[in-house]
């Protein structure tokens, strides 16, 4: 590439090169301080440079471009020479397209720009100790050439930086970055999902594992109470183990019906169902605990037409929330409601408990929180069962209530499911 060229790609035209030498405040007592430099560098720059490469050779970064013993030799005759440039004042566009020619290269061979641009502290270094010793009674004039001498130190640091940008370095290491940080999520993904599926297959497992005994104690309990005038334990102890023993079973086809509607696996077996019908399958399920708890539950339920949805999944979610009330309930009644509105019926189950404060009813339905004392069920996994199944059958569930004066959980469903 021609000289003008580059110096054109680089926004270097005489006036811009004039203003950067302006700004560097480059003076004639500058160009009179560099041919004094010159001289004095000339006696001392195999030295200098010999220092120059013993240092760079000490640093593994550095170490890797260099090459072996031969290549050595030739960057030092380059080196020499560049060094010996730099002193003699003459700031034309032949030595703004040089110094940019030599950044470019750098940019090249993807040598870092700290590195790079280190060097020039180097020279400082290297070239300062040794005037020390010539001026040592002169310090003044000591400064004055360090002063110089940095002006040149930085107007090559500003090529080079040009050079770098230039010569799209800067692009090529954001590149590389962005790819590195693909790769390090992508991997981090991947692990991610391992660890989610070894950990669905570790519960899956667990959860199957716990069915069969569950249901044996649940087998045995029944029995027990079709029998229970023949045994001693009275027939509230195995009424208590029954109760029990469904409430962990509602609590595991909760955790498998949670993974499976996360999937995207839990499929709707829509069916005509009676809501009225339900409720009263709740009711009559329910009646004995809620009983037992000093409660009563009444259902209103009059002309609500057919649903079409999935009942069993419907159930359960009435289920969840009756067992609820129930539980958040010292006593009083238990009301579980059905009400059409357009398109829409609206289930409701309310109760007379103590309340839940506004300000805990928005967290009710998150999985990642739990509402200390109030109607979150005690595993964390009823309320958000409920919201994931009411809203896989196309509806919505909320919660109404004032501290003190009980809640109302309503499930609202579409009549028709959308085809």
């Amino acid at each position: 590439m021609a000289s003008e060229d580059l110096l054109a790609r680089a926004g270097l035209d005489q006036a811009s090169r004039a203003r950067r030498l302006a700004f560097l405040e480059f003076t004639p007592e500058d160009e009179a301080r560099l041919v004094e430099l010159r001289c004095f560098a000339e006696e001392n720059v195999d030295a200098i440079v010999d220092d120059f490469y013993r240092h760079l050779m000490a640093f593994e970064e550095t170490r890797a471009v260099l090459g072996g013993d031969e290549q050595i030799t030739r960057l030092k005759g380059l080196q020499r020479s560049y060094f010996l440039r730099m002193l003699e004042g003459a700031f034309d566009s032949a030595y703004f397209e040089s110094r940019l020619r030599v950044g470019a290269a750098h940019a090249r061979i993807d040598l870092r720009p700290e590195w790079y641009l280190g060097t020039y502290s180097l020279y400082v270094r290297l070239l300062t100790a040794r005037l020390r010793a010539r001026h040592r009674d002169d310090p003044e004039h000591l400064l004055a050439l360090l002063e110089s001498f940095s002006k040149v130190v930085f107007l090559d640091m500003g090529l080079a930086i040009d050079a770098y940008i230039m010569g799209g370095y800067v692009d090529r290491v954001l590149a590389q970055e962005y790819r590195r940080m693909a790769e390090v999520a992508e991997r981090a993904l991947a692990d991610k999902a391992q660890v989610e599926q070894t950990k669905a297959e570790l519960t899956g497992m667990i959860v199957h594992d716990l069915k069969g005994p569950l249901g044996g104690i649940l087998a045995v309990a029944q029995l027990a109470l079709r029998r229970r005038d023949e045994h001693g334990p009275s027939a509230r102890h195995f009424e208590q183990i029954q109760r029990s023993a469904r409430d962990l079973m509602r609590m595991i086809e909760n955790l498998l019906e949670i993974d499976q509607m996360r999937e995207g696996r839990l499929e709707l077996r829509l069916e005509p169902v009676d809501v009225g019908g339900l409720l009263a399958e709740c009711c009559a399920e329910y009646h004995a605990a809620a009983e037992m708890a000093g409660q009563s539950i009444v259902v209103d339920a009059d002309r609500v037409p057919i649903v079409v949805t999935d009942r069993w999944l419907l159930r359960r979610v009435l289920n969840n929330l009756v067992v609820n009330a129930i539980r958040h309930s010292e006593s009083g009644r238990i009301d579980l409601q059905a009400r059409l509105e357009g398109d829409h019926v609206h289930v409701g189950v309310r109760d007379s408990g103590r309340g839940i404060p506004l300000e805990e009813q928005a967290r009710l339905f998150a999985p990642a929180s739990r509402v200390q004392g109030s109607h979150r069920d005690d595993t964390g996994l009823g309320l958000v069962f409920c919201k994931m199944a009411v809203e896989r059958m196309g509806g919505t569930i909320g919660v109404e209530s004032v501290p003190g004066a009980g809640a109302t959980f309503t499930v609202t469903l579409p009549v028709e499911v959308e085809p």
